[in-house]
């Protein structure tokens, strides 16, 4: 059993300047409602990211075994063990990503900084890594090989050598791509910070230029409908030796903003997106752990990944898009369901052999959570923090049932409302 761990949430840190300024404030605060809903919802995860430690880790700013307030209430009594056996640390401070300025908060309260070297994870976090090792295992498809590019952030800061050098490029896309253009932060989450722009207009988008700069530089990329998105979450050691945690199907709005993640348990814990395409990610996923491992990195990771349609009938599966070389909310998922699991096999009668869907949200979906009593074939379990304060405004929650057809009921999901479905940004 571990204990002594000090968690440091600095949620959204690689989008701080000088990579790393802590998203972080004391988080035993109440919740009020002149927060932004962005800062509620990350104290939200914070605290179910804590509730996958043992019961002696307390996050920075707060005192010892203050967090048993927080525990989501649908979990049951606080556990005195971690939920993967990855997190069985002893006496050290654990950031959701290793950045200097975690480093400088381990140091200052006497404590070892668990997991890589920040500069080991700026170098495997960046985007372009994650695309370097894409090209070199062949796993790009080729349809995208002439229209992605690194974009540094010298060539940024000079608004008219950014625009000729878009433009150049922009000049060898293959029809299909109509010109349309993004350009992503290399350093950046829920697609927060990207700037969007035609063939033609390019100058239109060099009001972004300079952000993009300071923030790291950017990914030059197409307009793409993607029609699924999906993660695999992984862990590293020490060792080099990795294991796949889980794989998952993402869910997000048409702006990159995160939701919920979906997939399917068995009885021994084991995630799966249950999409056709999760033999080719999780191969993927493997091949871009293995090159971060090679690089020095180890630790908690995630790989996002996404199906296209590149023209009505024919869609295309992009298996890597970056690699996460921090904590992920796919990770706290599939740790929340470990934390679970006695009552899933035991309320859905999940034997060997069987598979139960499940959906994870951060807030409530659109049309609400069912009530307990209510969802027939379902199993729902609120993850709102015993202290009613803590929860204001947001409405975390993991839903399961006998089928998918079942959990889809007890939504009351509504395909057309569904960000999954639209057009989207990427």
């Amino acid at each position: 059993m571990a204990g002594d761990v000090l968690l440091i949430p600095n949620f959204g840190a690689e989008e701080g300047a000088g990579w790393g300024e802590p998203a972080y404030r004391p988080v035993g605060e109440a919740a009020t409602g002149s927060q932004p809903a962005r800062e509620i919802v990350q104290r939200v995860a914070t605290r179910l990211w804590q509730s996958l430690f043992a019961s002696g880790s307390r996050c920075l700013g707060e005192s010892e075994h203050a967090g048993d307030e927080f525990w989501p209430k649908g979990l049951g009594v606080r556990s005195p063990h971690a939920a993967l056996s990855q997190l069985d640390v002893h006496d050290c401070a654990v950031a959701w990503l290793n950045t200097p300025a975690a480093r400088q908060f381990a140091r200052e309260s006497e404590c070892r900084l668990f997991g890589a070297n920040p500069e080991v994870v700026r170098t495997v976090h960046d985007k372009a890594f994650a695309h370097r090792v894409a090209v070199e295992e062949q796993m790009l498809p080729a349809c995208l090989s002439p229209c992605i590019a690194v974009l540094e952030s010298d060539t940024l800061r000079d608004p008219d050598a950014a625009i000729r050098e878009i433009e150049a490029k922009l000049a060898q896309w293959p029809d299909w791509t109509a010109g349309r253009f993004t350009l992503k932060p290399r350093f950046g989450t829920s697609g927060r910070g990207r700037v969007a722009g035609n063939a033609g207009r390019v100058a239109e988008a060099s009001g972004g230029f300079a952000r993009l700069a300071e923030s790291g530089g950017a990914m030059l990329e197409p307009w793409l409908k993607r029609t699924c998105d999906l993660s695999a979450q992984l862990w590293i050691g020490s060792d080099r030796k990795i294991l796949l945690l889980g794989t998952t199907e993402l869910l997000v709005e048409g702006s990159g903003l995160y939701r919920g993640h979906r997939g399917f348990i068995d009885s021994k814990g084991r995630v799966t997106s249950g999409n056709r395409y999760d033999e080719a990610l999780r191969e993927a996923a493997v091949a871009v752990a293995q090159a971060a491992a090679a690089a020095g990195y180890h630790g908690p990771c995630g790989v996002d990944a996404f199906a296209f349609e590149l023209e009505p009938g024919r869609v295309e599966l992009r298996p890597i898009v970056e690699f996460n070389a921090r904590f992920t909310l796919g990770i706290v998922a599939i740790g929340l369901l470990r934390r679970a699991l006695a009552e899933i096999r035991r309320e859905l009668s999940l034997d060997p052999g069987g598979l139960r869907p499940f959906e994870f949200r951060l807030d409530a979906p659109p049309g609400g959570w069912p009530e307990p009593a209510n969802a027939q074939d379902a199993l729902m379990i609120p993850l709102s923090a015993e202290n009613p304060a803590a929860a204001a405004r947001v409405e975390p929650g993991l839903l399961l049932a006998q089928s998918r057809e079942a959990l889809d009921a007890a939504l009351a999901i509504r395909r057309a409302s569904e960000a999954t479905s639209s057009d989207r940004l990427h």
